[in-house]
């Protein structure tokens, strides 16, 4: 067979009958592949930052029920209303705030019983300076903006737990928190 012929033969097009019995799973496959990868990158690229810190957040972030938050380390009981001292709080300010919320730590349950709001040397919308807790602080809190319930590395870096079991805390809506030990 001379190199013409056979370059030919290569560079011809495939007949259909040449197709025949041959499976068609693969074309639908990559098809597959192919549109499930197109909508990846498509979602990536048409939403923004805060999309996805949205999204990130609401399925890191645990909900207030009757007073009561179950998370991953424990179940938060609030008590003489120390919750609607917060909800209160993150409806006045357009800025994050910093509160300590005190109690006892029983058996896996953060029992909260005092609200105590250190002094605030600097507050804006994404960031709040303050002074440190007090002793039998469960939670150290500050406020993000709304639906924003992710730790930022100043969060996590910045956080010197009090006692044993003392959480860092974001309220990122009325009823919204994201913990970590």
């Amino acid at each position: 067979m001379s190199t013409e012929r056979a370059e030919r033969e290569l560079l011809r097009p495939i007949e259909a009958h040449e197709l025949h019995g041959k499976s068609s799973f693969l074309k639908y496959f990559w098809k597959a592949i192919s549109a499930l990868m197109l909508i990846i990158i498509l979602s990536y690229m048409l939403t923004n930052y805060s999309v996805r810190t949205i999204l990130v957040g609401k399925m890191d972030s645990d909900v207030v029920s009757e007073g009561v938050l179950e998370s991953e380390y424990g179940v938060v009981i609030f008590t003489n209303g120390v919750y609607t001292g917060l909800k209160e709080l993150y409806h006045e300010n357009e800025k994050e705030f910093k509160a300590c919320v005190l109690g006892k730590y029983l058996d896996g349950q953060y029992i909260l019983d005092e609200l105590f709001l250190p002094k605030m040397h600097f507050q804006d919308y994404d960031q709040v300076i303050s002074s440190p807790c007090p002793e039998r602080t469960l939670i150290d809190l500050h406020s993000h903006p709304q639906q924003h319930c992710t730790f930022s590395e100043v969060d996590l870096n910045g956080f010197t737990p009090i006692e044993e079991n003392t959480l860092l805390g974001v309220m990122c809506s009325d009823d919204r928190f994201i913990l970590r030990r």
